[in-house]
């Protein structure tokens, strides 16, 4: 099931108020649980499954470093960017300056079964102090070119401003 919440917004048009339904996080599982939850279907043992949670950020970052992409059936596939400063000559080419930033391009399969998810659920979420609650304001909906309304985020001082940190608190 997913947990949503009923944001509240200003329609730019004619400053009207909007509501619009945001994805929350409810807790972060951790290696260990999801662990437990597949143990439970299958013949590994908890142990075996925290294994190979151990070698598999080693394991990806090793086939990314040697040139390949990886892709997990049903997940996606990560691969590397690299950019840097250009330079009139090739030699003048180095990696000082050059920067790696991973991306991860999620399985039509993924993205397609949650789009399929139907089962939501509206909570109520807590505002932290300082924040705008969802009935009080917040993101502003932007009118979209099929007349829906896309909400403009407002950066939750409690998240670091959302997005992929590697961890598993992605918000997005």
């Amino acid at each position: 099931m997913i947990s949503l919440i009923k944001k509240k917004g200003i329609n730019p048009q004619d400053k009207s108020t909007l509501y619009f339904p945001q994805w929350t996080r409810i807790s972060t599982v951790n290696e260990t649980q999801l662990s437990k939850r597949m143990a439970r279907g299958s013949t590994f043992s908890v142990g075996e499954i925290n294994g190979v949670f151990a070698d598999f950020p080693q394991s990806i970052i090793d086939e990314l470093l040697n040139g390949n992409a990886v892709s997990i059936d049903g997940l996606g596939t990560f691969k590397l960017k690299v950019s840097g400063k250009s330079q009139k000559e090739k030699k003048d080419v180095t990696t000082a300056g050059a920067k790696i930033t991973v991306l991860f391009d999620p399985a039509a399969e993924l993205t397609s079964r949650l789009n399929d998810e139907k089962e939501f659920r509206f909570v109520d979420v807590p505002t932290p102090e300082g924040q705008q609650d969802a009935d009080e304001g917040g993101d502003t909906p932007t009118p979209t070119p099929d007349g829906g309304d896309t909400p403009t985020p407002t950066p939750d001082p409690g998240t670091g401003g959302g997005g992929q940190s590697g961890d598993g608190t992605d918000e997005s």
